[in-house]
């Protein structure tokens, strides 16, 4: 078993940064980000080496980063909180207002792999990011 960080009051403002989008203290509290960020913190592993000092970017942040910011969303979303829309939407009409999303399908390998990664673009990112790191589809 892995050791795990100390989610800091930094990591938190380098997370805010990195992903402004997350600025909003009162609609993304500090506990609910520190849970997520330790959550990312989690599921990037020895392979995706460490979190740096200072403002470097690492594979290791954008890993953490990507993965607690798709929790954020999902948590989110499961909550009944409307932070967009799940899919890319493929089709639009304003009459009658009308909306398709494309909808990836998955395998039953696809979710036990990557779980709801696929619904987010932080999600998304985090995959990307896992097969760089070199842990292919594996959950370390």
């Amino acid at each position: 078993m892995g050791v795990t960080m100390e989610i800091t009051t930094q990591i938190v403002t380098d997370f805010r940064a990195y992903y402004p989008e997350f600025g909003d203290v009162a609609l993304w509290p500090d506990s609910g980000v520190i849970t997520a960020l330790a959550e990312g913190d989690a599921e990037t592993g020895k392979r995706w080496g460490i979190y740096p000092d200072g403002r470097v970017v690492s594979i290791k942040k954008r890993g953490m980063f990507a993965f607690a910011a798709h929790r954020l969303v999902m948590r989110k979303r499961s909550a009944g909180g409307d932070v967009g829309a799940a899919y890319a939407i493929s089709g639009k009409s304003v009459g009658d207002e009308s909306t398709s999303f494309a909808v990836p399908s998955v395998t039953m390998d696809d979710l036990t792999i990557n779980g709801d990664l696929p619904l987010t673009a932080y999600g998304v990112e985090f995959m990307r990011l896992r097969r760089r790191a070199g842990t292919g589809g594996l959950m370390i």
